[in-house]
C-alpha cells in the first residue's frame, strides 16, 4: 500500500466513524447511500434553502421531507438529480431548493433509510460567518479538517461558511474532492446544518494533467444562485443575508484562455448593476485571486509586484461602488490592506486576504500596501466576521488559536 493510498483509507475509516450521529439508528443504509449532504447558498437564505448530497447509485423514491416545528407538518420535495462521471468514479450529484420555515428540520429519506432530522438555522439581525481561503491540500487534507472542524467549535453559532476558492488542489481529482468533503462530514457536520458558500479558485480550473480545463466538477457539485448568463452560470452570483450583500466573483481569466475576456466583460455588467441595485448596509466582495501581486509574475502586467491583473480589473470599479471590504485568497498569507484611489487610505475599501486553511505554506514578500501582515509562512487560518447594520467586526483566528488581527467597520 502507497504512503498516498494509506492516508485515504485511514482519513476515511476515521471520518465514517465520526459520522454516526448525523444518521438515525434505521437509516445506516442512508448513512451510506447519502454522501457529503450539504446545505449550499442561495440568493435570499432567509426565505429559500439549497440541499445537494451525492450518491453512488441512483436512489429509489428520494425525497427531502421538511417538518413544521409547532405542527409537525412535513412537506415533501422532489429533488432533481445527475449523472456526473470523471476519473474513474461516478456518482448522482442531487439537489432541491426547499422554504426556510423558522423551528423547521428537514431530512432525505428514500426507500432503504433515512437521515436525522437537521434543524434549518434561523439566521438573527447580526449575521456571523467563518470565511476560509485555499483549503487545499496534499497528500493529506487533514489540515484542512483541523481547520474547518476548528473554527466551527470556536463559533458554533455562525450562519454561514464560505470558501475563498481553491477547495481543492485539483479540481479534477476524485481523491481531491472526496477528501475536502470527509474532512468536512464529522459528527453534527456543519456541512449539513450550515450554509456554505463555494468561491471559484484556480485549482478548481486544473485537470488531471495539471494544464487549465473548464471546472466541471466544481459547477457540478454545487448548484449556485442563478446570474443570468448562458456562458458562466455558477462562476460568479450574489446573495443577500442580514445586512450583508454579497457578491462573489470569477477571477480566473487567465485560466479561462481565449473566453477569459468575455467573463470579464458579462462579470464587470453584473457586478455594476448588482451592486448598484443593493441597499444593504453592507457590500462585500469574495474572490480569489487578489488585488496585489506578492511575487507572483502577472502576465498582462509584466510584472511580479505592486497592482495585479486582477486588480487592474477591480480596483477602481470597487472604489466606485463604494465597496466596504473584499476577502480574496490565493496568495497563502494573512494582509490587511485599505485602498481608494490606489492610494492606502483609511477611508478606502478594506482587502483582506486571507489562508491557508489546508495545508500549504509559502514564504510570501510583502507589498507597499500592506498594514498588517501575518507570520511569513502564515500557518492555518481563517476569518471570523460579525456583522449588523452598524457595525462590522472581522478577525483573523489562527488554528493554534493566535489572533493574528482584528479590525472594525462603522456606517
Amino acid at each position: 500500500m502507497t504512503r498516498r493510498s494509506f492516508l485515504q483509507t485511514a482519513m476515511h475509516t476515521i471520518l465514517t466513524m465520526g459520522c454516526g450521529s448525523l444518521f438515525s439508528s434505521r437509516s445506516v443504509a442512508a448513512s451510506e447511500s447519502i454522501r457529503h449532504l450539504r446545505q449550499i447558498i442561495t440568493a435570499h437564505p432567509a426565505r429559500t434553502r439549497m440541499i445537494q448530497w451525492d450518491s453512488l447509485h441512483l436512489l429509489k423514491h428520494c425525497r427531502v421531507e421538511l417538518r413544521q416545528d409547532q405542527s409537525g407538518h412535513i412537506e415533501s420535495f422532489i429533488p432533481a438529480y445527475h449523472h456526473f462521471a470523471m476519473d474513474g468514479e461516478a456518482a448522482f450529484i442531487y439537489h432541491v431548493e426547499i422554504p426556510f420555515c423558522e423551528g423547521a428540520a428537514y431530512r432525505v429519506i428514500h426507500t432503504t433509510g433515512a437521515t436525522a432530522w437537521i434543524p434549518l438555522i434561523r439566521m438573527e439581525n447580526t449575521v456571523r460567518a467563518l470565511l476560509f481561503s485555499d483549503s487545499q491540500c496534499g497528500e493529506s487534507y487533514e489540515a484542512w479538517h483541523t481547520t474547518y472542524q476548528t473554527a466551527w467549535q470556536r463559533h458554533p453559532s455562525a450562519d454561514f461558511a464560505a470558501i475563498v476558492g481553491d477547495l481543492t488542489d485539483n479540481g479534477e481529482s476524485s481523491w481531491h474532492w472526496r477528501s475536502f468533503f470527509e474532512a468536512m462530514d464529522a459528527e453534527n457536520s456543519p456541512l449539513a446544518s450550515h450554509i456554505h458558500v463555494p468561491v471559484l479558485g484556480n485549482h478548481e480550473y486544473y485537470g488531471l494533467s495539471w494544464t487549465a480545463v473548464p471546472p466541471i466538477r466544481y459547477l457540478r457539485t454545487f448548484e449556485l444562485p442563478m446570474n443570468g448568463s448562458r456562458d458562466f452560470q455558477g462562476h460568479y452570483y450574489s446573495f443577500d443575508i442580514g445586512p450583508v450583500h454579497c457578491i462573489v466573483l470569477d477571477t480566473q481569466f487567465l485560466e479561462l484562455g481565449e473566453r477569459g475576456a468575455s467573463l470579464k466583460r458579462e462579470q464587470m455588467d453584473f457586478l455594476l448593476r448588482d451592486a448598484s441595485a443593493s441597499s444593504a448596509p453592507w457590500r462585500i466582495v469574495l474572490m480569489h485571486k487578489d488585488i496585489l501581486s506578492y511575487g507572483e509574475y502577472q502576465d498582462e502586467q509584466k510584472s511580479n509586484h505592486g497592482i495585479s491583473d486582477v486588480g487592474q480589473v477591480f480596483l477602481d470599479v470597487f472604489d466606485q461602488l463604494e465597496i466596504d471590504l473584499v476577502i480574496s485568497g490565493h496568495i497563502h498569507a494573512y494582509r490587511r490592506r485599505r485602498i481608494r484611489a490606489r492610494q492606502t487610505d483609511e477611508r478606502g475599501t478594506l482587502y483582506l486576504l486571507a489562508g491557508p486553511a489546508g495545508n500549504q505554506y509559502f514564504d510570501v514578500p510583502r507589498e507597499t500596501y500592506d498594514i498588517i501582515a501575518g507570520p511569513n509562512p502564515t500557518p492555518s487560518n481563517y476569518l471570523y466576521m460579525e456583522a449588523d447594520s452598524q457595525r462590522l467586526h472581522i478577525r483573523c483566528e489562527a488554528v493554534n488559536a493566535a489572533v493574528l488581527d482584528a479590525i472594525d467597520l462603522y456606517k
